[in-house]
């Protein structure tokens, strides 16, 4: 089942007066790319630099505010879960801007994990790290793509991030297990 955030952005008729009424709700994947665009156009390094510090025991600074106000629906963050809800959008955030702008839509982030050399071990851990254990890890892997000059879709880690539990959750890892397979045997054919 797809969390609400991932679902298509839909229309919906008026019944007050039969008239079709455009209403768009953006996509995680949307707001990703909205946040990837803010980063590289809008803050300034030293912003950067307060996402890049963020850590999961003290997640809040001025510029995850900046960006979770400017960028991601309410609804997204509130609920009784909101400070969890919160954290991870952090994590998110700090992995996104540790990464330096190289947030790209058109490479899946298992693609990219395989062609920068992240090894099998790692992805397996990856694969299986959860709540502040995936914190960690996410803090390993932004680093290492950044240090690779590697360009991902970082949507592919904000459902990792975002939906840890549940159908959705197991789907997007096998997909993340897919795409990192599949390249790492393309890559092995060839050498």
């Amino acid at each position: 089942m797809n969390s609400p955030e991932n679902e298509m952005s839909q229309t919906q008729v008026s019944n007050t007066d039969n008239a079709s009424v455009s209403t768009s709700r953006p996509t995680r994947r949307d707001v990703i790319n909205k946040i990837a665009a803010l980063m590289s156009k809008n803050l300034s390094s030293g912003e950067l630099a307060e996402l890049r510090r963020i850590s999961p025991e003290e997640p809040f600074t001025p510029a995850l505010w900046k960006v979770l106000m400017s960028c991601v629906p309410e609804s997204w963050t509130s609920g009784a879960d909101r400070d969890e809800k919160e954290r991870r959008w952090a994590a998110l955030l700090m992995g996104m801007a540790l990464s330096g702008g190289l947030h790209t839509p058109s490479k899946p982030f298992g693609e990219a994990l395989a062609e920068a050399g992240w090894s099998e071990l790692r992805f397996v851990r990856l694969m299986r790290a959860k709540d502040k254990k995936l914190f960690g890890e996410l803090r390993r892997v932004a680093g290492y793509l950044a240090a690779k000059s590697q360009e991902a879709n970082w949507a592919d880690m904000a459902d990792l991030l975002l939906d840890q539990h549940g159908d959705f959750a197991e789907k997007h890892r096998r997909r993340l297990a897919r795409y990192y397979y599949r390249k790492l045997y393309t890559l092995e054919q060839q050498s």
